[in-house]
């Protein structure tokens, strides 16, 4: 756990599992589990396993399993994940994407044709 008293401009790497509560800038890199707390300030790129924001987040993240933003939680930036949860009373302004292989949009092609298609005549 990294405290609020805390301020780090740079690179931050680990494996496992982080709380971060204070502030941060610069690119933050882990296979693991980065959970922001409610009193971080944090200004990054973001590549991990898993991100859970409970604080304020200006950045892009890469999360390969999941990003949850939790109520009263604030991301401006955009999202690629396989899981996005966006809490009722958390912000998030940006672009979400799903991981590469993980997601494809439906084929609605086939319904727009039978809908468009010239009714029979009796």
């Amino acid at each position: 756990m990294i405290t609020d008293q805390v301020e780090i401009k740079g690179t931050l790497a680990f494996d496992g599992s982080l709380e971060f509560n204070g502030i941060f800038e610069g690119e933050i890199i882990s296979q693991g589990t980065l959970t922001i707390g409610s009193e971080a300030v944090i200004r990054a790129e973001i590549q991990a396993a898993k991100v859970i924001i409970r604080g304020k987040v200006q950045g892009n993240i890469i999360a390969t399993e999941s990003v949850e933003v939790c109520d009263k939680a604030e991301l401006f930036g955009d999202v690629q994940t396989a899981k996005f949860i966006v809490a009722e009373a958390g912000v998030f302004r940006g672009r979400s994407d799903p991981i590469d292989g993980k997601s494809a949009a439906p084929e609605f092609a086939p319904v727009f044709r039978r809908l468009t298609a010239a009714p029979k005549s009796r």
